[in-house]
């Protein structure tokens, strides 16, 4: 599932940008032209907390980066590193990218060389401070020595991962006791930068928001998300026997939202493994979305979200994996079957496709709405994430970004109707089940008829999105009910 978080982890033509009022509900870009051929394998990573930037790479196929710029509404490539390998992840609101790139350093006879945690600003990568700088150490992946994964809209905080100096690692157990001492292995912590007034960055040893001492080098990273402030990390925590915990840091304690205990991969008596993720944290700090697979592959996912405040988890029916939460609790995220991006409101009024929500709210889309999404702007108006083509060499991703204009559309009479009419219409399987109803139909939310039968059942097969379904009973009574069908 890291796999998957990692490397899945529309249509129009760009031009000048028109005058807000002439803009449409619902704008989807897409790369084009020699962009579009030079990042397949690629997808959104970091949306600006102000909408005006997103940035991705490429994963499988290319490691070659990109930025999109609201205003001009156009992709293009990030250069100046070595062979113009680089991972972008996160920009801030004027536009400065976080990331890692390329350095010629060990490169030989055209090899990747030595990817280094950096900003990349005007077309100029600059390489962030490290610990452990350029050194090649036995047991570790000297072409890759961290990266910068986040940046605040202020460009005030920089949050990722580096290796670590120490080559000494400690094992404990939940009392506290210390179970083994390894040396020499790969060791990874989390990274915070700040600014200094200078406009240079400062790698932070001890902070209130880090943890000291042995508890760094036990396999924690942060590859993903931060509140705005830096004070909420989220992470994964490796134990021992290489089981993954969805984590976070707030204000220095680590919390294992799940995985707080390691399993003996090695016993027939227990289950081999488990995964998961915390993948981002919203602005405020207040939510951390993810996933956690107890069996440690794909057919266990389920997504959650963990309430930092009220240290409350919640559990996210037919989800697979949340994937970025806002600061009123609205989340995103996919179900982990067809490529649907979900979405789910602040009030929860809402809980359904990406595509649904657009469609009911906004009227409608033109182009390849993202299938997975990994980072949403502050006012949640600027969604960024991926959608999958076929071609010669199977399903491939590209970046695609939606903007939403204006406010959503006032909840219409009928939907508001349907839902407070949602009495004795149910969905069981396959089918809507009416208890002694006459006649059961089925509408699309533009109100075509779909189906009708004269039972008080209809089976869903071949249906599929946001559908409508009428019980009509021998006493004239009508009951509605609104459908999601996967």
């Amino acid at each position: 599932m890291k796999k998957k978080l990692l490397t899945i982890l529309g249509c129009m033509t760009f031009g000048s940008a028109m005058a807000q009022t002439d803009l449409p509900r619902v704008e989807v870009f897409e790369a084009q032209g020699a962009v579009f051929d030079s990042i397949p394998g690629s997808f959104v990573q970091g949306v600006s907390y102000n909408g005006e930037w997103a940035v991705g790479h490429g994963t499988e196929y290319t490691q070659h980066s990109f930025i999109w710029n609201r205003t001009t509404g156009e992709y293009s490539l990030i250069t100046g590193s070595y062979m113009d390998l680089a991972y972008a992840y996160g920009v801030s609101n004027d536009g400065t990218v976080v990331g890692a790139f390329c350095k010629d350093v060990y490169a030989k006879d055209d090899s990747l060389g030595c990817m280094i945690p950096g900003i990349w600003k005007n077309g100029v990568w600059t390489e962030l401070p490290m610990e452990n700088k350029f050194t090649p150490v036995e047991g570790l992946d000297a072409s890759v020595n961290g990266e910068a994964c986040f940046i605040s809209g202020d460009g005030a905080y920089i949050t990722g991962y580096i290796k670590s100096p120490t080559f000494i690692r400690n094992f404990y157990d939940e009392t506290g006791e210390l179970i083994e001492t390894r040396e020499r292995v790969p060791l990874w912590r989390p990274a915070i930068w700040t600014k200094k007034s200078d406009g240079t960055y400062r790698l932070e040893r001890k902070l209130s928001t880090m943890p000291t001492g042995d508890e760094l080098q036990q396999g924690i990273f942060s590859r993903y998300g931060s509140s705005q402030d830096a004070s909420v990390i989220s992470v994964v925590a490796d134990h021992p026997t290489g089981c993954r915990s969805p984590a976070v840091f707030v204000g220095g304690e680590l919390i294992r939202i799940y995985g707080k205990e390691d399993i003996d991969i090695w016993s027939e008596e227990t289950q081999y493994f488990y995964d998961g993720v915390s993948v981002t944290v919203s602005p405020n700090g207040k939510y951390v979305p993810g996933y956690f697979s107890p069996t440690g592959d794909s057919s266990s996912d389920f997504a959650f979200v963990y309430d930092t405040e009220t240290k409350v988890v919640e559990e996210l029916e037919g989800w697979a994996a949340a994937t970025v939460a806002m600061n009123d609790g609205a989340l995103f995220g996919f179900d982990g079957y067809i490529g649907n991006a979900l979405y789910r409101t602040a009030d929860k009024s809402f809980n359904g496709t990406l595509a649904d929500y657009l469609d009911l709210y906004y009227g409608g889309y033109n182009g390849n709405l993202p299938q997975t999404i990994f980072s949403v702007s502050g006012d949640g108006k600027t969604i960024g994430g991926w959608y999958a083509v076929a071609d010669a060499i199977g399903a491939v991703s590209y970046p695609s970004i939606v903007v939403l204009n204006g406010e959503p559309n006032a909840e219409p009479d009928h939907i508001t109707e349907w839902k407070n009419d949602q009495r004795t219409v149910l969905v069981l399987g396959n089918e809507v089940v009416a208890p002694t109803a006459v006649k059961v139909e089925l509408f699309s939310a533009q109100g075509t008829l779909l189906g009708s039968a004269a039972t008080d059942r209809i089976v869903l097969d071949g249906t599929q999105g946001v559908v409508i379904a009428k019980a009509t009973y021998e006493d004239g009574r009508v009951e509605i009910k609104k459908v999601s069908v996967k």
